[in-house]
């Protein structure tokens, strides 16, 4: 009873918001629901047949990773065959539950939840913090977020769209995002699939940061605190600014740091039992985390360390088929296709070149966003965790992570251990090392010491607690001020203490909290009830949020929360806006900013694609970059696009060349006759010009507002080209090409 009242809550919600947002088709419904049992289904058969659970939060971090390997293998399966199709999808993810039930099932381990386990404070406020998340997100995503809607999201609906799985261009922009593992965005496709949209893949990352704090109470639970302790880690994690803004977004950084800390605690479990099916587990988790982004792999001596802490096992091998299903084909593809596995980058070992990329190592620390400047760790520390928790958290951590370490070195000094070898790591493994969400993995490890703080002395207890309780409404309040330091230009703010909540509904979210405190009272006299009954309290409170926010701060919608700019122009919003009022069942050629996915209209009514200038219309980087190295390709001058750096100039040169992380090469030849015909292969029916963004106005041709090459050619045909839409940052033309 308690988990269909929770189904049909979280239904009704669903629709109730879809309806709203403008998805009026019952049968999409039905189909995302049906797809959804089916996935759970299927993980549950595997967990309870091959996998067992020891415990209640234990259970849920397995199916939740095996369900998102259902959903990535039934992607990968039907993208490569061109079959991404909900007909498809329906007819595989029926034959994997009907195949899931065949292996015999195994007693369970489960224990009863126990009455009053966790306090109720960080349980209230991170209910309401989810409700109040949940409920912004419906209404603001994707646009919280510069990569959902520059690519994440762009590539998802691509594949929906076109039914397989492509490597999409990335123009003006990091080309390595076209290259990059895609589990993540497989995640994102399938959510997309029922709906034709992102109704349900805005807030696509929001079950990761639950199972992220799943897996952070199971791991401090692990190493022996009990569950009023164990709760704080998993509090402070999704109060952090960071994890907060990617719940409510569509990146993939948080999915990847879900997959760190469930491959950590999964590692924890196998060394210690030494069971296949447990090295099997750990496996297939590390492969969905390789299989996320790129960062993933200079992690990859934690893993090692752990795997070995032991001295090497013969049965660690049991971990490889997962890795090898749900990481290595990225990575083949990439080898096969373009050369290199971590494609546009060189594989390179001890100073021997494996397999040849677009550019070197060195070519890619040749950015402003790489430095060498210790001083600056402690401020992208920050930045990274949230500056109002990481001042809080710092005293309390140093104070665990003793506690900690005093209890031997398995597995409380490795799990301390962690956070501290992973900034290294980051420091010396990312060429764009000022970037603070790549130290996203190491923010789940770096909560456990708040579990181990306390003693056995209950005024020290009910101390730490009220301090606890007090950080938790510092995080939410915050002050409207920024702690000193001199920085970088691109820095600036990053040190702000502000609340997580805005001033104008601090008392609403202390009203949600007080519910929900209630709530967890009246549940404790019955735990089966409890988690069912806070979910589905949540799911209503975010549906009153997301409905409200339409309604009561009219003419803007509510800003419940204080998240960090995107810094997407406005001009570039209106533009996208006047498309999607105006613009529909089109197919849209874009140029001048790699920002694509809201042209595509609420509900992927258009298709949106980059069109080449030259005469090779179906050219991606990797065929430029072969024709370029190999002399096949001689761009005739003068150049309409020089290559550089990431805002950093190189020896302008003809012949191959390695040392630009922007080679730009599908920008310096352009022929007006060409890139007309290019259109017309596409079948292109409306053109949206963005000016050019700061990094790439000085390398690439523009005319005196901005805008690049294409504006001109479609200005000086103005009946093929009709000018329908115009601003300082946008313009839109009707394409009728005889």
């Amino acid at each position: 009873m308690p988990m269909l009242t929770l189904i049909g809550v979280l239904f009704a919600a669903n629709a109730w918001v879809g309806w709203l947002l403008g998805y009026h088709s019952v049968s999409r419904y039905v189909i995302f629901w049906i797809l959804s049992a089916l996935a759970l289904a299927t993980a549950w058969n595997t967990v309870t047949r091959v996998f067992p659970a020891v415990s209640r939060v234990d259970a849920i971090i397995r199916v939740g990773v095996v369900t998102f390997a259902v959903v990535v293998v039934a992607g990968m399966l039907l993208g490569s065959a061109g079959r991404l199709t909900i007909a498809g999808c329906l007819a595989l993810q029926t034959l994997m539950c009907a195949a899931s039930m065949f292996a015999p099932v195994r007693a369970s381990g489960l224990t009863p939840p126990n009455r009053r386990a966790v306090s109720v404070v960080p349980v209230a406020v991170c209910a309401a913090l989810l409700s109040f998340g949940a409920g912004f997100a419906m209404t603001h995503s994707p646009l919280t977020l510069y990569d959902s809607v520059s690519y994440h999201l762009f590539f998802a609906a691509r594949w929906v769209q076109d039914g397989a799985l492509s490597i999409i261009p990335t123009p003006f922009s990091d080309i390595a995002q076209a290259y990059a593992p895609g589990n993540g965005e497989l995640w994102f496709a399938w959510l997309m699939l029922p709906f034709h949209g992102d109704l349900a893949a805005r807030i696509g990352q929001l079950p990761f940061a639950i199972l992220a704090a799943a897996t952070l109470y199971a791991l401090a639970r692990r190493l022996g605190a009990p569950s009023r302790h164990a709760v704080y880690p998993a509090a402070f994690f999704l109060f952090s600014r960071p994890i907060l803004e990617q719940a409510i977004g569509a990146n993939v950084d948080l999915i990847c740091a879900a997959m760190f800390l469930t491959s950590l605690y999964f590692g924890v479990v196998a060394v210690e039992r030494n069971d296949r099916r447990d090295w099997m587990l750990w496996g297939v988790s590390l492969g969905l985390f390789w299989g996320t982004k790129y960062l993933a792999l200079v992690y990859t001596p934690i893993f090692l360390l752990l795997a070995f802490s032991h001295g090497p096992r013969t049965r660690i091998a049991w971990a490889l088929p997962g890795i090898a299903v749900f990481a290595l084909p990225w990575y083949l593809r990439n080898w096969f296709v373009a050369g290199s596995p971590i494609y546009p980058a060189s594989l390179t070992i001890a100073g021997v070149t494996l397999a040849r990329g677009a550019f070197t190592r060195a070519a890619m620390l040749n950015t402003v966003f790489h430095t060498s400047d210790v001083r600056l760790l402690p401020v992208m520390a920050a930045h990274g965790m949230g500056p109002s928790l990481f001042f809080f958290w710092i005293p309390f951590a140093l104070a665990g992570a003793a506690s900690m370490i005093r209890r031997g070195w398995w597995p409380h000094g490795f799990i301390a251990l962690v956070p501290v070898l992973m900034v290294p790591l980051y420091w010396f493994g990312f060429p764009v090392n000022v970037d603070a969400r790549f130290l996203m993995p190491a923010i789940g490890p770096a909560m456990l010491p708040l579990a181990f703080t306390f003693r056995k002395s209950r005024v020290w207890n009910a101390c730490v607690e009220g301090a606890y309780a007090l950080g938790l409404i510092w995080i939410v309040v915050g002050a409207h001020a920024e702690v000193p330091a001199t920085v970088p230009w691109f820095m600036g703010g990053w040190l702000a203490l502000n609340g997580l909540v805005t001033s104008t509904f601090v008392a609403g979210f202390v009203v949600v909290t007080a519910m929900m405190a209630f709530a967890w009272w009246l549940a404790s006299r019955s735990p089966r009830w409890a988690m069912p009954l806070m979910a589905s309290l949540c799911a209503a409170s975010a549906t009153v949020l997301a409905t409200g926010g339409e309604h009561w701060c009219r003419p803007s919608r509510c800003e419940y929360l204080d998240t960090t700019s995107p810094y997407i122009r406005a001009n570039l919003v209106g533009g996208w806006r006047w498309v999607a009022a105006n613009v529909r069942d089109s197919t849209i050629a874009y140029t001048g900013i790699n920002l694509p996915y809201p042209l595509t209209g609420e509900q992927l009514t258009n298709r949106v694609v980059y069109v080449n200038i030259d005469g090779r219309p179906r050219w991606r980087f990797h065929d430029y970059d072969r024709a370029y190295r190999a002399g096949r390709f001689d761009p005739m001058p003068p150049l309409l696009a020089t290559s550089s750096g990431e805002l950093m100039p190189v020896a302008q040169r003809s012949g191959a060349r390695d040392d630009a992380l922007r080679p730009r090469y599908e920008r310096m030849e352009g022929v007006r006759d060409a890139w007309v015909a290019n259109l017309k292969t596409f079948g292109v029916r409306h053109l949206f010009i963005a000016a050019l963004s700061a990094y790439e106005i000085d390398y690439v041709w523009h005319t005196d507002g901005g805008f690049p090459v294409e504006d001109t050619w479609a200005r000086s045909d103005p009946r093929s080209f009709r000018l329908e839409y115009e601003n300082p940052q946008a313009r839109v033309y009707a394409v009728d090409l005889p």
